[in-house]
């Protein structure tokens, strides 16, 4: 028997109660810590290099050490372990569904700095990872981000046709959720470097109060490197 950690009996009497999260292609999971630092609990993590996880540990990113998963997104091997530590988090503490679904494929097929690129469909199909993980897990609201071409770029999506990314999200998501496509400049929003990206943010519908647009981040100041680190 798992004993529960400290963090879920304290969150759980919290105002907002236990929030959960999995994070997909999560590299070294700086993407996502926000949200740890927003007080969710992360399930699970996937990456495909050990080193990347790593670092994750040494931040404390999961709340539990089976949540370190490294493994092939396109392998059932991956999907299963994702799964299985979905039912542990249902089994031992309770959840009744997953808050937040995170992901963040490799973006060097559709990414203009990558100078040498041959046939990236393969890569560029990754993202359908993930779409099949939305669709199994079913989370209140899914994130996808990724760069300024994300959604032009082609996949074959799940039913083995060419596409555009765009297409795959809305044929295999739009019955249920709602959902948001913007391309964003993070340098509006705190970030220290002029990054331009592209946010895919998803929002079950049965959510009745909530919209894309409410969870949307608000703008921010343009800040300095030295005021985003000069204090370490």
């Amino acid at each position: 028997m798992i004993e529960t950690p400290a963090s879920i009996v304290a969150d759980r009497k919290s105002v907002y109660g236990l929030r959960t999260y999995i994070s997909l292609f999560s590299s070294a999971g700086i993407g996502c810590y926000g949200f740890k630092l927003e007080g969710f609990q992360c399930i699970a993590s996937v990456e495909l290099l050990e080193k990347r996880l790593k670092i994750q540990r040494y931040n404390n990113k999961c709340t539990l050490d089976s949540g370190y998963i490294c493994g092939d997104m396109t392998q059932e091997e991956t999907h299963n372990a994702i799964l299985r530590e979905y039912d542990l988090w249902h089994n031992a503490f309770g959840i009744k569904e997953l808050d937040v679904l995170i992901a963040t494929p490799p973006c060097q097929g559709m990414s203009v700095a990558n100078h040498k690129k041959g046939n990236e469909l393969k890569r560029n199909s990754l993202v359908v990872e993930s779409i099949t993980m939305v669709k199994r897990l079913k989370p209140r609201f899914f994130i996808f981000e990724n760069v300024r071409a994300f959604l032009r770029s082609i996949c074959t999506d799940v039913d083995g046709v060419d596409k555009s990314i765009e297409s795959a999200i809305d044929s295999n998501l739009s019955g249920d959720y709602n959902i948001l496509y913007k391309v964003v400049n993070f340098k509006d929003y705190g970030c220290p470097s002029s990054r331009t990206r592209t946010l895919v943010i998803g929002v079950r519908k049965d959510q009745l109060e909530v919209t894309p647009y409410d969870i949307f981040p608000d703008k921010q100041p343009e800040k300095t490197l030295r005021e985003t680190i000069g204090h370490l």
